[in-house]
């Protein structure tokens, strides 16, 4: 289930440098076994729990989508341990009634769309949440994203914890609410949901959690919408990528200012 896929012949004009893995701290890999399944499971098992405040049976966060998505994680070079972690799976869109997102949201609309991949269970240990790893995890994507599985969209869900975090949610909200048009997406929640107004907040209350910031950058598109996890207590918000844009306007910036 973890075979690679077979290699594409790259047909893009745009030229990509590779990365100076000497001039930095991460090493990035794909998952090839169960034994590393199972670390990549505890591992969001761990982050999870820290920012969800829930629990996983056995200390997994396991579902049937990890058998079929292929998972790539980056980890510190020097510690060996894992910094952050997100899986991916290719889609047709006449396929994507099988997919995560469509539990939460109604994807009727990209069903004459192809080679459409799902990110998902992306996250990242705290120690490394200033931005570098996530955008380290996202450069080294590239290769598979766009030469092997050709992907032309990205899609899956951005969160925020509601449980002791209204305010910030709240806030979160408003500010998707006012996203320019060229930065929301129409997708419907299923059903959509409305956080209330806190009854106390604090002025970083107001700020956007970094991942969202991370998306904006990259020229994707959030909807307006937000579905609530109840297992996890959370606000999902849908996540729309045209690989064109994602490429020259974020790819091609990091590997020049890395």
């Amino acid at each position: 289930m973890f075979a690679k896929l077979n290699q594409y012949r790259q047909n893009l004009s745009l030229p990509l440098a590779k990365p100076k893995k000497a001039q930095s701290q991460y090493k990035f890999e794909w998952v090839e076994d169960l034994k590393q399944l199972k670390e990549v499971q505890k591992f969001r098992a761990v982050q999870f729990a820290d920012q969800f405040g829930i629990t996983f049976e056995n200390g997994l966060d396991q579902d049937l989508y990890d058998l079929d998505c292929e998972h790539a994680v980056l980890r510190d070079k020097w510690s060996n341990e894992i910094v952050a972690y997100t899986r991916l799976k290719r889609f047709q869109g006449h396929e994507l009634k099988q997919s995560y997102s469509s539990q939460e949201f109604d994807v009727s609309q990209f069903s004459e769309l192809d080679n459409i991949v799902e990110i998902g269970r992306t996250c990242v240990h705290p120690r490394y949440r200033n931005g570098r790893a996530l955008s380290m995890l996202w450069l080294n994507l590239v290769p598979t994203v766009l030469w092997k599985m050709k992907a032309k969209y990205l899609i899956g869900c951005v969160s925020i914890r509601l449980e002791d975090n209204k305010a910030r949610a709240y806030y979160t909200h408003q500010f998707l609410k006012q996203l320019d048009d060229e930065q929301f997406i129409d997708v419907k929640a299923k059903p959509a949901f409305e956080p209330s107004h806190p009854e106390y907040s604090f002025p970083q209350d107001e700020r956007i959690p970094k991942l969202f910031d991370v998306y904006l950058k990259m020229n994707a598109r959030l909807s307006k919408q937000a579905y609530h996890d109840e297992s996890f207590n959370c606000l999902d918000y849908f996540v729309f990528v045209e690989i064109n844009d994602v490429v020259k306007n974020f790819v091609l910036n990091k590997m020049v200012n890395r």
